[in-house]
């Protein structure tokens, strides 16, 4: 648990899986992985995870405080290996740069909260939040979970597709967002990506697309004091009316009214 500065530095791969979770305060990141740099705004309560063996270079313009939790390959692959019945060799985890997922967000806090309450003495209770830990990070962050991990786009995109499109979505929700920049990196046409998407997920890439923005959304009503017409736009909503009416549509009650029965 940290305050990070703003910085531009490279970090080598570790053969641990690497999770972070900004605790408090707002930043522009900028992160480069394979080829290419993506820039993403921070916020409370997101998280990150790097893959074992991936290298990544980040570029942070302000102050955050963050947690930074490892998860040692020996218990990763006991996880896998109990959970999936197979050998854990065969089983990726996926970079993803940066995301929200509540139950993430409440193990990486939970555990980080229990070892400096008891930094000296090895704790059972953290032993078993870590363990949960991985079987959520395997279950719906991996090759294991719900989206194929094998090269067949016939069947659906690939594990490596959807990651690429989770990425695009996350990495630049605030931005107009067209069928072709959904596609960015899948090797695939818009109208084929569209077509293998649906197959994967029942969804067409549109409505993940909305579905995201009004989680997000979600999340900033209930974990910010952000105002709502920069929310809106953060989330990529045209303008308050449009954010309003989807959000309403899809939530039952207007940004407003969401934020005060969550904060109730």
């Amino acid at each position: 648990m940290q305050i990070e500065d703003p910085y531009e530095r490279s970090f080598p791969s570790s053969p641990h899986l690497f999770i972070g979770l900004v605790r408090s305060g707002s930043a522009r990141l900028a992160y480069s992985l394979n080829a290419g740099e993506i820039s993403s705004n921070l916020h409370s309560g997101q998280v990150g995870i790097l893959a074992p063996a991936q290298s990544v270079r980040f570029r942070l313009n302000r102050r955050l405080h963050t947690t930074h939790l490892y998860l040692h390959a020996s218990l990763l692959a006991e996880v896998a290996a109990d959970i999936f019945n197979r050998d854990p060799a065969s089983i990726e985890v996926i970079t993803k740069l940066p995301f929200i997922d509540p139950l993430l967000e409440g193990l990486v806090g939970a555990i980080g909260e229990a070892a400096e309450l008891n930094p000296e003495t090895p704790d059972l209770h953290v032993e078993h939040l870590a363990r949960t830990l991985a079987g959520h990070v395997l279950q719906h962050h991996s090759s294991a979970g719900p989206f194929r991990a094998a090269d067949e786009p016939a069947h659906g995109l690939t594990r490596r597709q959807m990651a690429r499109f989770q990425d695009v979505v996350e990495a630049r929700m605030g931005h107009k967002l067209s069928l072709a920049d959904l596609a960015e990196g899948s090797g695939l046409t818009a109208g084929h990506f569209t077509r293998l998407f649906k197959l994967s997920t029942g969804k067409t890439p549109y409505q993940y697309l909305l579905h995201s923005r009004v989680r997000r959304a979600r999340y900033l009503l209930a974990k910010t004091s952000l105002p709502i017409l920069q929310i809106a736009s953060e989330c990529g909503f045209a303008d308050h009316v449009h954010f309003t009416r989807v959000f309403s549509r899809t939530v039952g009650r207007p940004p407003a009214a969401f934020r005060k029965l969550a904060n109730d």
